[in-house]
């Protein structure tokens, strides 16, 4: 869904694996050229390879100039993030300009 400023917002599944990231990425494909911002609270796990595309998806956000992030992340998508050594800007931190 997008919203009045031209954001795309989505919601993450509380399983993100390889099924369950489909419909989200089929979502992505429709924000294309949009700034997008994921919705991370609910998630209670999470793949690598789901984490994988996400991280696809935040460098071709990035390299097409728009803004990418995932916003108010789970502890258990945080703590993969960081055990995967994603860049530190890939999930927004509360307080902090998006």
């Amino acid at each position: 869904m997008t919203d009045p400023s031209g954001i795309t917002v989505l919601r993450l599944a509380p399983v993100l694996d390889l099924s369950g990231i489909e419909d989200l990425l089929k979502d992505l494909r429709k924000a294309r050229n949009t700034a997008v911002v994921l919705e991370g609270g609910a998630v209670a796990r999470v793949s690598t390879v789901a984490l994988q595309a996400l991280l696809c998806a935040w460098i071709t956000w990035k390299s097409d100039g728009h803004d990418f992030h995932v916003a108010s992340a789970s502890p258990c998508l945080r703590e993969a993030a960081r055990l995967l050594g994603f860049p530190p800007d890939f999930l927004q931190v509360e307080g902090s300009p998006s």
